[in-house]
């Protein structure tokens, strides 16, 4: 028997990756596991978030004396985002009752979100799929990196699938509003 303890759903924060955290979830719950939510912030965009406030040399720009923010507090920052978006997107009822942990990173996200799954020890990672048959042609999507790479199964959702609500209907995962306990 194939037991699931722990989930990684990665989010950009777009409303494409709500279904995927909804349906970790509803697994979760099935399953008794634990949920680990990750967003990785790209290294570029560190790279810009400093360069904004500072220049080369490291003195502080005419723009006023601000301290450089901490790599801490710049992840508590992201941590505290990326609950926000849990709690409007999905929604406190559905969130009640699983263990949600919140895990930020910093690099490329194929990179750290394969080292996150083992370093979690994660069973199962579940992601929205969005790529073109183009991207496919070319090297493969994000989802395609990650499950050839991953540790663990990748359980890829479309954002045209369909799903069984516990009423026994079929309705499209992109509009699920609420996701059952």
């Amino acid at each position: 028997m194939i037991t699931i303890k722990k989930i990684l759903v990665p989010t950009d924060f777009s409303d494409l990756s709500v279904p995927a955290v909804g349906y970790a979830i509803s697994l979760a719950k099935k399953n008794a596991a634990e949920v680990t939510v990750l967003h990785v912030f790209p290294t570029k965009a560190m790279q810009e978030y400093f360069s904004e406030r500072y220049v080369t040399d490291g003195l502080v720009t005419a723009t006023g004396v601000r301290r450089q923010p901490s790599f801490d507090s710049i992840i508590e920052k992201k941590k505290w985002i990326l609950n926000n978006f849990l709690q409007q997107n999905v929604g406190p009822k559905v969130l009640k009752g699983v263990k949600i942990n919140s895990l930020v990173r910093f690099g490329k996200a194929v990179k750290e979100i394969v080292a996150a799954a083992k370093e979690e020890q994660s069973d199962l990672i579940v992601m929205t799929s969005r790529g073109s048959n183009l991207a496919r042609l070319f090297g493969g999507t994000v989802t395609d990196r990650i499950a050839r790479r991953a540790p663990c199964p990748v359980l890829s959702i479309q954002p045209s699938a369909e799903v069984r609500t516990e009423e026994d209907r079929r309705v499209p995962i992109a509009f699920i509003d609420k996701w059952a306990a």
